[in-house]
Order: C-alpha cells, then sequence, then structure tokens
C-alpha cells in the first residue's frame, strides 16, 4: 500500500524573496507616510509685520478705523488659532526667524 495521498502536492505555504521585500517595503513606506503625517514638527510661517504694515498703511490713509484694526486683528487670532486645532503636529513662527523651508499661513 502507497500513502501517495496524503502526501502534499507541492504546496508553496512560505512567501518567496520577491513577495516578502514586496510586502517589507509596503510596511516601511506606510510607517513612514504615518510618521510624517502624525507624528513629526513641520513649520508654518506667519507674516505678520507684513500683515502690520498693510494695516498700517490702510489707517494712514483712512480707509480703516482703530475699531476695525482690532477687529481684523481678533479675526486673524481666530484664524491662526483654528489651523492650530487642525494641525497639533505643526509649529508657527514669525517670517523674519524663519530663512526657508517653511509653508507661509497666508492673512488676508
Amino acid at each position: 500500500m502507497s500513502d501517495d495521498s496524503q502526501v502534499p502536492q507541492n504546496s508553496k505555504l512560505t512567501p518567496g524573496y520577491i513577495e516578502v521585500i514586496v510586502i517589507t517595503l509596503i510596511i516601511v513606506a506606510a510607517a513612514f507616510w504615518g510618521y510624517d503625517r502624525y507624528f513629526v514638527q513641520k513649520i508654518k510661517i506667519v507674516d505678520m509685520s507684513g500683515y502690520f504694515r498693510q494695516q498700517k498703511a490702510l489707517m494712514a490713509a483712512g480707509e480703516l478705523s482703530e475699531a476695525d484694526f482690532r477687529e481684523h486683528l481678533n479675526k486673524v487670532d481666530a484664524f491662526v488659532s483654528r489651523d492650530a486645532d487642525l494641525h497639533q503636529n505643526h509649529i508657527y513662527i514669525l517670517k523674519e526667524v524663519v530663512l526657508k523651508n517653511g509653508n507661509e499661513l497666508i492673512l488676508k
């Protein structure tokens, strides 16, 4: 009697080298993406001196009162605070301090 019916026929249960490399690359890419997206501190630039220069020019021209200036300043504060609440891993610093490689937050 022969027990050929119980011997598996060239069953491939372990992945090959290419499959292991592809799976490893997918896991590493996902780890890098997740780390960059959720943990790395990123810099956002705020040009407050440019904003103040623009507001000062509007006040000198008589197009903006002091009450309007205070209202606009409160709006800028609320805008930056909302953006900071959305992006917990971002650092906000003044444009004068940053040399390069920062994303500028546009104030209107």
